[in-house]
């Protein structure tokens, strides 16, 4: 079987939307030769096989409410904080606390 990548997706959203489980994600990564951490191109089409499929119930779900899970972090997030996380804030400059 094959899914296509939609925009800013990780292996990890295509495991949870295609298998159900974002475990899927090394059975995924192994089929198709890529690292868990490979920065994914919208329209790559990645193949996973039946028995990758680890939660019937949650691909239905996502399915029906076509729900595409996206959390590759964007540009403009990266630019937000581009040393880091937390670690690398100052509280009151780039953490704000209100």
């Amino acid at each position: 079987m094959r899914i296509t990548v939609h925009s800013r997706q990780s292996l990890l959203d295509i495991a949870l939307m295609a298998c159900g489980s974002v475990e899927a994600a090394f059975a995924i990564s192994v089929r198709n030769g890529i690292p868990i951490t490979e920065v994914l191109r919208p329209g790559d089409e990645l193949e996973y096989a039946q028995e990758d499929i680890m939660d019937k119930q949650v691909v239905a779900y996502y399915k029906a409410r076509n729900i595409v899970p996206a959390t590759e972090i964007s540009e403009a997030e990266n630019a937000a904080a581009p040393s880091g996380g937390i670690g690398y804030m100052a509280i009151g400059i780039d953490f704000i606390v209100s």
